[in-house]
């Protein structure tokens, strides 16, 4: 399996993806032999449930067949799956009535987001700019970006004024920005 931050696998996703978007099928069965495993995974940890997450994953490939043109080449294209499956998964968790994870049941989330199955970030830095932010916003960029947590939902896990959320995300975004921009 190859790794999601080598540039011959992103070169590879984003080249299946241009095939699919002339609705080559062929592309389709290699985007699904190189990519469901680790989608897959990260559907898991959101659903908490594999044969819910199998479905998911199902889905979410019909749904790249059918909007594959919408990648534009800009941004990664395995961050774009990768973005397509987790939206799946929290619709889906919703779907089904679950509440989102809590803080309490998700307390690794940056390891999650590090894992080798998971999207590597550690390579572009994000994990080092992640634990130079303070606790609350990085909880509340984490539980909204990861978990897909709404803004009135972090209000009441994280036990603060929505406003307080507000400018916690805001703020957190911010600094990774700027700290991935150095």
């Amino acid at each position: 399996m190859a790794n999601p931050n080598n540039t011959a696998f992103n070169k590879t996703i984003t080249a299946l993806i241009y095939r699919l978007q002339q609705q080559d099928k062929q592309a389709l069965k290699q985007l699904y032999d190189e990519c469901s495993t680790r989608l897959l995974t990260i559907i898991i940890r959101i659903l908490n449930d594999p044969h819910e997450a199998e479905d998911v994953l199902q889905d979410t490939f019909v749904k790249l067949w059918h909007q594959s043109h919408k990648y534009s080449g800009t941004g990664s294209a395995w961050g774009w799956l990768c973005v397509m499956a987790r939206n799946a998964a929290i619709d889906k968790r919703r779907s089904l009535g679950h509440q989102p994870l809590s803080i309490e049941e998700e307390p690794s989330l940056l390891e999650t987001l590090t894992s080798e199955t998971h999207v590597v970030l550690d390579h572009y830095g994000v994990e080092r700019c992640l634990q130079q932010l303070k606790e609350r916003p990085r909880q509340a960029v984490l539980l909204a970006f990861v978990q897909g947590h709404s803004h009135s939902e972090l209000a009441q896990q994280l036990s603060a004024p929505l406003g307080t959320v507000k400018a916690w995300v805001r703020r957190g975004l911010q600094e990774l920005r700027q700290c991935l921009d150095t």
